[in-house]
């Protein structure tokens, strides 16, 4: 079952995924019990050791025996530009960190790209600070305060709602953190 491989627990208020030092090649989820969202504000505070991970938003499950979710995705990643971008099942990297457009709804192209932000380097096993902000398909992501996507996505695959869930990411062993989490409706 997914306890041989997969371990979550709490500890001093700090939810911890861990892969009990096993590289595992299916990722898994600590999914949200409170339904749907479509609005809302989340930050939470993440650290990851040996690997990446995230937050998925606007997600659906698309494996519930392995507990895997698609949808989008703000990484916790140790690559400069794919710390706190967005990432989407299906559609790969839509936006990587310092990068600001709308995507054209027939195309599904990126259109007027802007850069925004600055790209410092962060130590993602180290605590950090991260913030989704969704209204409607316009999707900001925040580092440590800082802008780091900003998208209009009009794209025929936009999610509008979905569940939440953090990501146990697949590939070599890992622990991940999550604590301070506030979500705004």
């Amino acid at each position: 079952g997914l306890g041989d491989v997969y371990k979550r627990q709490v500890q001093d208020g700090v939810i911890v995924g861990s892969t009990h030092k096993k590289k595992i090649k299916v990722g898994s989820f600590l999914i949200w019990e409170g339904g749907e969202l479509t609005d809302f504000h989340l930050t939470f505070e993440a650290k990851v050791i040996n690997n990446n991970s995230g937050m998925t938003y606007r997600g659906r499950i698309a494996d519930e025996k392995n507990l895997l979710l698609h949808g989008y995705q703000i990484d916790v990643h140790p690559k400069l530009d794919y710390t706190a971008m967005l990432y989407c099942d299906g559609r790969h990297i839509i936006a990587k960190r310092g990068q600001k457009f709308t995507i054209d709804a027939t195309s599904g192209k990126a259109v007027a790209i802007e850069k925004i932000g600055k790209l410092t380097p962060v130590d993602i096993a180290k605590w950090q600070t991260y913030e989704i902000i969704c209204k409607g398909n316009h999707l900001i992501h925040k580092l440590n305060g800082e802008v780091t996507i900003d998208i209009v996505d009009n794209h025929q695959k936009k999610r509008l709602k979905g569940v939440l869930g953090m990501q146990l990411h697949p590939g070599e062993a890992m622990n991940c953190y999550y604590r301070n989490i506030t979500l705004k409706k």
